[in-house]
């Protein structure tokens, strides 16, 4: 029996995507795990994993992982190890660690995780101290494990690109299908009818962050006629720059857009598959994603997506995906008129791509799965 640890650290809404991540693997492993892998969620928010896992999946309270007292601060840098990570590793024979920086004692082969490499293309995004710590962690890697995930080959290129001393570490990818249950949801179909949301919509289910880039929609709007309406979803939070959403909120009053680009904010997981399945099309204009959920989930649906020209947004390669730059409002206005205009045609393009993707979306959780153990069976011979 192989022993794997996931710790996953929530400390608040900020980054749903990252939960979804992690609810989305442990459902794959849940469904096509070998007999040998036993898997343990290291966890300070066991509650949020509430899910019926079969018995080879454990969800720990692990609180002791947000134990910050100045004893265990000088443990981990007298160690050069998170001993309350090395805790659990020995507590529970763990044989090996993903998602998690490898320590330089006591703990299990340990993979980190990478989701892309944004602070290396928009570093005006980060404090010096954040980029200082990504690229600190990426060199830790190198020394210690000579192992990383990635979320993407984008991701992967880049890493190479930015860290061609370190190519002696061996990449694996691993892109992550969304936990989404397409037959079940039809439920969902009608309920945005009783919220008063029209039909015809265009849907951003986006945290508001500045690299999302939600001003180069709010000035397309403005190109558009005045039927067309965006909803918006996703935290308004963004730690790195506070005033941001107050200054979107200020572009949206100054444009007269108020009632057209309208912002819901954080919303349940019912209430987004609603409005996923009852939109026009699906828009995410950001600068930089890792692997985006938001085309995934769309994918699945078999949504139009109208997404920015990015490296990993071609690679998620949805059908009949439209691209734009993503600081061109003017392109992106032609192509959310193009679907405004033919919608009714589009509908019946929906119906084809949402058969495809029933297709797909089983042996695409097929092969997440597969790949996440073979990744597991190669860190068995990694040395930290």
């Amino acid at each position: 029996m192989i022993r794997v640890g996931i710790p996953v650290v929530i400390h608040d809404n900020a980054w749903m995507g990252g939960l979804n991540y992690f609810l989305s693997l442990l459902s794959v492993i849940n469904e096509y795990n070998e007999k040998e892998l036993e898997v343990f969620v290291l966890t300070n928010r066991s509650d949020i994993f509430n899910n019926s896992y079969r018995k080879h999946i454990k969800v720990i309270q692990a609180d002791f992982l947000l134990n910050k007292s100045e004893r265990v601060r000088n443990l981990c840098r007298h160690f050069e190890t998170d001993i309350r990570l090395a805790y659990y590793s020995k507590i529970y024979k763990l044989d090996v660690i993903t998602h998690a920086l490898p320590g330089k004692r006591f703990t299990a082969n340990t993979l980190y995780w990478m989701p892309d490499f944004q602070h290396c293309y928009l570093p005006k995004l980060f404090s010096d101290i954040e980029i200082e710590n990504r690229n600190k962690n990426i060199e830790l890697v190198g020394n210690r494990c000579s192992n990383i995930l990635l979320s993407s080959h984008a991701a992967e290129s880049d890493f190479r690109q930015f860290y061609p001393h370190l190519g002696h570490v061996k990449s694996h990818v691993l892109n992550f299908t969304p936990n989404i249950e397409i037959e079940s949801i039809k439920k969902h179909k009608n309920k945005n009818k009783q919220n008063n949301i029209s039909e015809n919509f265009f849907y951003v289910p986006n945290q508001f962050w500045v690299h999302k880039n939600h001003d180069v929609i709010i000035d397309a709007l403005s190109h558009l006629p005045p039927e067309v309406k965006i909803y918006c979803t996703g935290n308004t939070s963004d730690i790195r720059n506070p005033e941001h959403f107050k200054n979107i909120e200020k572009k949206i009053i100054n444009s007269g857009l108020k009632d057209r680009f309208v912002v819901l904010g954080l919303v349940d997981r019912n209430e987004m598959i609603s409005l996923l399945l009852n939109c026009l099309a699906v828009i995410n204009p950001s600068y930089f994603e890792g692997w985006s959920s938001t085309v995934e989930e769309a994918k699945c649906l078999g949504k139009k997506l109208i997404l920015s020209d990015i490296p990993v947004h071609r690679e998620q390669a949805p059908i009949d995906a439209l691209y734009f730059p993503a600081e061109d409002p003017i392109s992106l206005a032609n192509h959310l008129k193009n679907v405004w205009q033919n919608r009714d045609e589009e509908k019946q393009r929906e119906k084809a791509r949402y058969i495809e993707s029933i297709k797909q979306h089983q042996l695409s959780r097929e092969i997440f799965a597969k790949k996440y153990q073979s990744i597991v069976h190669a860190m068995l011979t990694a040395k930290n």
